[in-house]
């Protein structure tokens, strides 16, 4: 189950199949609450299947979204580690069914296997790179430009041979960059009318290079 998890790709079939013993796997329809912000719990959620996202909200009650989780992925272990509250919310965008590994059985495996440790600190340092990377973009660049490097970045982690940026609705996309959903319309229907992507079924295609200024 857990062998194309990236924190654990370093194991042997031995130890990951003692992973495995301590997991519990549930399913969740669209739109459950598996982590809300502010709780304290003690799990590490790995996704199977589905897709998850991680937001927070703002005073106003207005969402802030971070990210997506997609296959493969985990979230949950910030809390697991310093032992303070959730610092963000994750639901599920579709049904998903996840795993769920205790903190004492994942203590216990990261006592027992040094290589997650080394997984756990890379995937910690990319993860800060990316905020760091976001709280640039949010105080040097245009919405338009948080955009660009937002779509962009979706149809690089996408392997669809037409560069498919992974489906994403407007005010998703308006969350991610910080403005609002009428503002991200008039961009995007801007770049549909230029011939520069188009859009189907909440999926954006990048038909030509993105101009650098809207």
């Amino acid at each position: 189950m857990f062998h194309k998890v990236p924190l654990f790709a370093e194991l042997t079939a031995e130890q990951l199949s003692y992973i495995d013993a301590g997991a519990r796997v549930q399913s969740f329809p669209r739109s459950a609450v598996i982590i809300t912000q502010g709780d304290v719990s003690d799990s590490l959620f790995i996704l199977l299947s589905g897709r998850l996202k991680v937001y927070g909200a703002g005073e106003n009650g207005r969402e802030i979204l971070f990210d997506f989780i997609e296959p493969y992925g985990f979230v949950g272990e910030l809390s697991l580690l310093d032992g303070q509250p959730r610092s963000a919310s994750v639901m599920t965008m579709e049904a998903s069914k996840l795993a769920i590994l205790s903190k004492e059985h994942l203590l216990y495996c990261l006592e027992r296997y040094p290589a997650i440790n080394l997984a756990l600190l890379k995937n910690l340092a990319e993860r800060s790179r990316s905020l760091v990377e976001k709280v640039s973009d949010l105080a040097l660049l245009d919405v338009y430009s948080r955009v660009v490097n937002v779509l962009i970045a979706r149809s690089r982690i996408n392997t669809d041979p037409h560069n498919t940026a992974k489906s994403i609705t407007h005010q998703e996309l308006a969350n991610l960059v910080g403005a609002s959903r009428e503002m991200i319309t008039r961009i995007l229907n801007d770049l549909k009318k230029g011939g520069y992507i188009s859009i189907e079924n909440h999926q954006i295609m990048l038909i030509s290079q993105l101009p650098r200024r809207w």
